[in-house]
C-alpha cells in the first residue's frame, strides 16, 4: 500500500511539472504577440501606406468603382443581347368538340450596330458620375498626404525640439549640481539655487509637454498610415525643401489643381451639348427593314437613333393545319418588310433656337468661371508664396534673438556667481538674473513656434499648387 501510494505521489508531481512547464511554453508564445513592433518609416514608405490603407481614400475608391458599375451597366446596349421567349396556350369547349393548342418558343438576338444623335440622358449621367468620382478619390488622396506631410513636419520638429532641449536640461542639471555645491559653501546665496530650479523646471515642463505632443502626434500617424495601433513608429529622413521659383509654382498650381481639372471637364461636356442641339433641327425618323428573321431597325429616343441588327428564329413552333384558311400564312416570314416613318415639325414656337441659346449662354459662363479661377489661382499662389518668404525671415530673427537673450543670460550668470568686473554689467542684482531667464525662455518658444509656422507656411504653398510629388 506505501509503494503504490508513494508511486501516485511521483506520478501527481510529474504531472504537475509537465503542467507548469506547457505554461510557461505557451507563455513564450504569447509574448511576441503583445510585443509592439517598430516600424522605420520614410516619407516615402509612409505615403504609399496612406493611400493604400486610409479609410477616407478607400470610400472614395469604392464611391469610384459603383460609379464605374453603373456606366457599365448604361453601355450594356452596346453588347449582344440575347433572350429566349416562349408561351403555351391550350383551350376546350366540349359543346363545340374544340380542342386547341397553341405554342410557339423563339430565339432572339440583337446588336446596336450604331448609335447617333445626342447621348442619351441616363448615359450622359452615369459619365458624369465617373469623372466627379474620379475627381473626389484625387482629392481624398491629396487631403490625406497634406495631411501626412503636416504631421510629419510636426513630428520631425517635435523631436528636435526635445533633443534640443534635452540638451539644455542636461546643462541645467549640472548647473543646478554645482550652484547647490556653492551655496552650501556659502559662496553664493540661495536665490542663485532657486533660480537655477525654476529654470530647470520650466525646461522639464516643456519637455514633457513636447512628449506628449509627440505621442499624440505619432498616434495620428498611425492612424493615417493603417498601422497596427500597437506599434512604434520611427521616422526616417526630414522632408526636403523645395527649390521653387513663383513662376514654377504658378505652372504647378495650373497643372495640378483639381478644380481646374472639374470645370475643364464641365467645359468639354457642355460643347458637346452645344454641339448636339443640331439634332433638335433633324425630322423624328423611325425606319425598320426586314427579311425572313433577320431585321434592321432604326429606333429613335428622344433624339437618339440606335440602329440595331436583330434576328429572331422560331424554332419550336406549333404546326399549320394546311385545312385551315389561312393556317399556313400565321407564323409564316419568308417575305420582306420595309418601313419608315418621319415627321417634319413646321413651328415649334422657337424652342429649339432658346434651348441653343440657353446651351451656348451656359458654355459661356464656365469658360468665363475657368478664366477667373485661373486669376484667383494666381494670386493664391503668389500670397502663399510670399507668406514662405515672410515666415522665413522670422524664423531666422528668432533664432538670432535667441542666441542673444541665451548670451546675454550666461553672461549675467558668471558675473554673479564669479563677481567679475564688467562694465556693462555692473549694479547687476538677481532680479536681472530672472529677467534675463524669463526673457530667454520666451525667446525659445517663439523661435519653436516660428519654425512650425514657416513648415505650416511651406505646406500651405504645396496646398495652394494642389501638388503632392
Amino acid at each position: 500500500m506505501g509503494g503504490a501510494r508513494h508511486t501516485s505521489a511521483i506520478v501527481g508531481y510529474a504531472l504537475s511539472f509537465v503542467f507548469c512547464v506547457l505554461l510557461a511554453w505557451l507563455s513564450n508564445l504569447s509574448e511576441p504577440a503583445l510585443a509592439q513592433d517598430e516600424v522605420t518609416l520614410t516619407l516615402e514608405k509612409a505615403s504609399r501606406l496612406v493611400l493604400k490603407n486610409n479609410e477616407k481614400v478607400l470610400k472614395a475608391q469604392k464611391v469610384l468603382e459603383r460609379a464605374k458599375a453603373n456606366l457599365q451597366t448604361a453601355r450594356s446596349v452596346y453588347l449582344p443581347q440575347i433572350g429566349l421567349t416562349g408561351y403555351y396556350e391550350r383551350r376546350k369547349n366540349d359543346d363545340l368538340d374544340l380542342d386547341e393548342r397553341d405554342y410557339l418558343t423563339t430565339v432572339y438576338l440583337s446588336q446596336v450596330l450604331a448609335r447617333f444623335g445626342e447621348v442619351p440622358a441616363d448615359l450622359d449621367q452615369a459619365q458624369e458620375s465617373v469623372r466627379k468620382s474620379g475627381i473626389e478619390l484625387e482629392s481624398a488622396k491629396q487631403e490625406v498626404i497634406f495631411a501626412l506631410r503636416r504631421l510629419w513636419h510636426d513630428t520631425t520638429l517635435t523631436e528636435e525640439e526635445i533633443q534640443q532641449r534635452s540638451v539644455v536640461e542636461t546643462t541645467l542639471q549640472e548647473k543646478l549640481v554645482v550652484t547647490k555645491k556653492k551655496h552650501a559653501e556659502k559662496r553664493i546665496p540661495i536665490l542663485n539655487v532657486l533660480n537655477t530650479e525654476l529654470e530647470l523646471a520650466e525646461q522639464q515642463l516643456a519637455l514633457n509637454e513636447l512628449r506628449r505632443r509627440l505621442d499624440i502626434d505619432k498616434a495620428e500617424l498611425i492612424r493615417l498610415t493603417g498601422l497596427d495601433p500597437l506599434t512604434t513608429v520611427r521616422l526616417s529622413g526630414a522632408i526636403p525643401d523645395d527649390e521653387l521659383t513663383l513662376e514654377r509654382a504658378v505652372e504647378l498650381a495650373l497643372a495640378h489643381r483639381l478644380e481646374l481639372e472639374d470645370l475643364s471637364g464641365a467645359i468639354n461636356r457642355q460643347e458637346r451639348l452645344v454641339k448636339e442641339t443640331f439634332w433638335n433641327r433633324i425630322p423624328e425618323l423611325d425606319a425598320g427593314i426586314r427579311f425572313r428573321d433577320a431585321s434592321l431597325f432604326l429606333n429613335q429616343r428622344d433624339r437618339t437613333w440606335d440602329t440595331t441588327a436583330a434576328y429572331d428564329y422560331p424554332f419550336l413552333e406549333r404546326k399549320a393545319d394546311s385545312s385551315a384558311p389561312f393556317e399556313e400564312m400565321r407564323y409564316n416570314r419568308d417575305g420582306w418588310e420595309v418601313r419608315l416613318n418621319l415627321n417634319f415639325p413646321l413651328f415649334d414656337g422657337g424652342a429649339v433656337d432658346g434651348h441653343q441659346a440657353s446651351e451656348r449662354a451656359e458654355l459661356a459662363r464656365l469658360q468665363l468661371e475657368l478664366v477667373d479661377l485661373q486669376k484667383q489661382i494666381r494670386v493664391e499662389v503668389r500670397r502663399a508664396y510670399r507668406e514662405v518668404a515672410n515666415a522665413k525671415e522670422r524664423m531666422e530673427i528668432e533664432e538670432k534673438r535667441v542666441q542673444i537673450f541665451e548670451q546675454r543670460l550666461r553672461t549675467i550668470e558668471r558675473v554673479l556667481d564669479e563677481g567679475r568686473d564688467l562694465p556693462s554689467y555692473r549694479g547687476l542684482t538677481f532680479d536681472d538674473a530672472f529677467q534675463a531667464q524669463a526673457e530667454f525662455t520666451e525667446a525659445q518658444r517663439v523661435f519653436y513656434r516660428t519654425r512650425r509656422d514657416y513648415a505650416s507656411a511651406k505646406e500651405q504653398l504645396r496646398e495652394v499648387m494642389g501638388w503632392t510629388n
